[in-house]
């Protein structure tokens, strides 16, 4: 999976492709990552674990997409986020520093499990670490009316991300922590388990 992370002297953020790009990216010339990580040395941890389907049980379902929940303003995001004709998500911006970056990548956060849900097998990419992605405060939201694809989200006050907003459109933010797919034609295996991961410079 690609994700890049772009330092800057005025905001730390990131990219997380879901869906491989559409189009060629090439490589950036100021990738610093590799003076931090050995970057041949860097894993998408997988595993098979069967009681995952359990957690996500015991998790909370929103009665909306995420796409209509975004789009009728039901919640925010922290930048934007991209959907194809379908509603399923192609990616999304997000607020990720070097530091968390980094530590992300060095702690094998970002990992892939297998499991069976809903009495299918589903495949679970974590964008946290573990505890944070499960945590029973959190919540799954259906990218579509299909049952083949979910986003594991987090919802938080905005004051805690440093945003405010007038009183009368006051509404949480939500993070998301995890994908949940059972479409491997939209969200494949192999570019989920690929590392390719970018810290750029921007000066």
């Amino acid at each position: 999976m690609k994700i890049t992370c772009m330092e800057s002297d005025y905001a730390h953020i990131g990219y997380v492709y879901l869906q491989p790009p559409s189009e060629k990216i090439s490589q950036q010339t100021n990738c610093k990552l590799n003076q931090s990580i050995d970057i041949s040395q860097i894993q998408i941890p997988f595993a098979r674990k069967p009681e995952l389907g359990t957690c996500l049980d015991n998790l909370s379902m929103l009665p909306y997409s995420f796409r209509s929940g975004y789009e009728q303003e039901k919640f925010e995001t922290e930048y934007g986020v991209d959907f194809d004709h379908s509603g399923y998500i192609t990616g999304y911006e997000i607020g990720l520093s070097p530091t968390q970056f980094i530590k992300l990548i060095k702690s094998h956060s970002y990992r892939l499990y297998e499991s069976v849900w809903k009495n299918q097998t589903y495949h679970i990419f974590l964008f946290d670490e573990y505890d944070s992605v499960f945590s029973e405060n959190n919540m799954i939201c259906p990218m579509n009316q299909k049952d083949d694809a979910y986003l594991m989200i987090q919802f938080v006050e905005p004051a805690a991300l440093g945003v405010t907003f007038y009183p009368s459109e006051e509404k949480k933010i939500v993070l998301i922590k995890g994908l949940i797919s059972a479409n491997p034609e939209l969200y494949p295996l192999s570019y989920l388990l690929h590392p390719d991961f970018e810290l750029i410079e921007d000066k």
